[in-house]
């Protein structure tokens, strides 16, 4: 049986500190392929990880950084917003 969308979005948060393996991993990936929101919820949470991670590196963000940062946000945003409607 495949894990529903709640315990996929726990196993996003916990897949950032300690890769899924066997099974687990398999069934994960399987309901990420089917479930848009969850792809998607997957995608938004490993951006918002790097770029908290480069953040810290650096007193000041680079304009560069900040540039990508909000354009891939609106990207995102745009493609689901326009995917819901």
């Amino acid at each position: 049986m495949l894990p529903n969308c709640k315990q996929v979005a726990e196993q996003v948060s916990e897949h950032i500190d300690q890769p899924l393996t066997g099974i687990r991993w398999l069934k994960f990936k399987l309901h990420l392929i089917m479930c848009a929101y969850c792809r998607l919820y997957d995608k938004q949470l490993g951006i918002a990880t790097k770029t908290v991670s480069s953040i810290e590196e650096c007193d000041q963000p680079s304009e560069e950084l900040t540039e990508n940062v909000t354009r891939t946000y609106k990207d995102i945003h745009c493609k689901h917003d326009q995917a819901t409607e």
